[in-house]
């Protein structure tokens, strides 16, 4: 096969902005007719679609170890000369595509950071867009050339990564195709549990523009990559800013935040959000959600560590071991214990046990809220042969093992920091319905999200509407999010008192309840359910 050299090219459609292709091309001639096909109106024309991959094994990016991949599971579409898609297909997992196109006419391939599979089964429909450019889809095209009148022709698709031994000297068409090669294994670990799974749509918003600062996305503001789902629909926001951060190549980076995207499509994720760190006691929540984050980011790409660039030339970052829990003072409220836990128990287990809990309508419907000890009662049940296997990683970060209390009930670490244990625990407080409950939040952990930033009232109340006050000092700002089976209500107007009345399905709820203004070290709140 003759090898060709393709320009890179600018060329705006109406879904895609362009980032240009390179490749190879020939096969059959270029354009001849050949013997023993006259009048022929159809050639079958094919090709493989790569990338350039950049490596990220140990924290920063090695552009000395470029590997050629497959585009795998991508929406390939040939154009005309009127710009009419005249075939379509998908990659399949070499990156090889085959349509039928008609002959004597000239086009253009087209291949597009989109993965789409429609059906009843298993479906899906991902694309990466430039949040900086209307939201446009990512595309890469080849240079126009005639089909002929020939049995087959072979057009390959390359997409670059733009860096020339120093910097990112040209269009970093590669970015785009990569975040798409990360989706594509995030998804094919759960249809190996489940090969029936409809993924929600999923829209990956990146540009070179996308910095780690806060304010206008359209502007590429972006603060950090992180998973929403907000009423335009589920969505990650990459980072993309060279000698910044760029995140497109920390392929574990990006399966993290795809797998909020599992909890918040297929299981539940109550977290608070917010700043964290390693080395913080966190809201139980918090430490779960992002606990099964990192834990996720190995179980689907099959490594052992998390890496993330950063810094010029991508030169710097760290380099986290999943296997290894918290150094010190491990428990449920840490980061580390949660996905030390994860990781070995699929290394142990396999993934299937874990996607059967996290679907499981126990752990999806629960009153408690998601953390590890609701994830413990749920795995129990729906994997009872592998109970002593999950035992022993709680027990080995200090975590209760009880086979059936998602309430933690029977938990006795509430950490080893002084004067917090008192908060920690017990995991849920009672409170009375028709008459006032004390309860107290601590700031001593520090701000916002952490270990007894918030109190826990578990209560009974019967179904309809129920007046629900909150009272507390002056300079505290009571907030409220009430729990029945997932979030039903949330209050959080300003000042030293806070009052909603919630529409309780009947029976059990919990109430999680934190100063916004986190003013002290033990700021006490009067509850009142009627």
């Amino acid at each position: 096969m003759k090898t060709r050299t393709w320009l890179l090219r600018a060329f705006a459609v109406a879904v895609a902005v362009v980032l240009g292709a390179c490749g190879g091309g020939g096969g059959g001639g270029g354009g001849f007719p050949i013997a023993g096909l006259p009048g022929a109106t159809t050639v079958t024309l094919n090709g493989t679609v790569t990338f350039d991959s950049v490596p990220n094994a140990t924290g920063t990016l090695n552009y000395s170890a470029i590997a050629i991949k497959p585009v795998r599971g991508a929406v390939v579409e040939v154009v005309n000369g009127a710009s009419a898609v005249v075939a379509t297909a998908s990659t399949d997992a070499s990156g090889a595509y085959s349509v039928s196109v008609p002959s004597n006419t000239t086009v253009v391939v087209r291949v597009k950071a989109q993965m789409l599979q429609t059906g009843s089964g298993a479906s899906w429909d991902v694309t990466v867009r430039d949040n900086t450019q209307s939201d446009a889809i990512y595309a890469m095209e080849t240079p126009a050339f005639p089909t002929g009148v020939v049995a087959t022709l072979t057009r390959d698709v390359h997409a670059p990564s733009g860096w020339d031994g120093a910097s990112y000297a040209s269009t970093r068409v590669g970015g785009p195709f990569a975040l798409l090669d990360t989706i594509y294994t995030t998804q094919a670990k759960v249809l190996s549990v489940a090969p029936g799974t409809a993924f929600p749509l999923l829209r990956v918003f990146w540009s070179v523009n996308n910095v780690p600062a806060s304010g206008n996305l359209a502007l590429g503001q972006i603060g950090t990559t992180f998973f929403t789902n907000r009423s335009t629909g589920r969505a990650i926001y990459v980072l993309g800013k060279e000698n910044v951060d760029t995140d497109e190549y920390d392929a574990p980076v990006v399966a993290h935040e795809w797998g909020h995207y599992y909890q918040s499509a297929f299981s539940r994720d109550d977290s608070p959000g917010g700043s964290h760190s390693l080395s913080e006691l966190l809201d139980r929540r918090l430490a779960f959600s992002e606990g099964w984050g990192n834990a996720w980011s190995g179980i689907a790409l099959g490594r052992s560590n998390y890496t993330d660039s950063t810094g010029p030339g991508q030169a710097q970052g760290g380099n986290l071991n999943l296997a290894a829990g918290a150094p010190s003072n491990p428990g449920w409220f840490r980061e580390a214990s949660i996905h030390s836990i994860l990781w070995n128990l699929n290394n142990q287990v396999g993934f299937k046990p874990i996607h059967d809990t996290l679907t499981a309508t126990s752990f999806k419907n629960g009153v408690a809220v998601t953390s590890i000890h609701p994830f413990t009662a749920a795995f129990n049940s729906a994997a009872p042969g592998s109970v002593g296997a999950l035992n022993a990683l709680l027990a080995g970060q200090s975590i209760n093992a009880a086979s059936n209390d998602p309430f933690g009930v029977q938990e006795t670490n509430g950490s080893t920091v002084v004067g917090l244990q008192s908060f920690a625990l017990p995991m849920y407080k009672a409170a009375t319905v028709g008459g006032a409950t004390s309860a107290c939040v601590t700031n001593q952990a520090g701000a916002g999200n952490k270990l007894g930033s918030y109190v826990y009232l578990r209560f009974t109340a019967p179904a309809g509407n129920h007046p629900i006050t909150v009272t507390g000092p002056p300079a505290a700002d009571p907030d409220f999010v009430v729990y029945a089976g997932r979030q039903i209500a949330e209050a959080d107007g300003l000042g030293a008192s806070e009052t909603a009345t919630v529409s309780l399905p009947g029976g059990e709820a919990v109430l999680v309840l934190n100063d916004f203004n986190n003013s002290s070290s033990n700021t006490c709140f009067t509850v009142t359910i009627n």
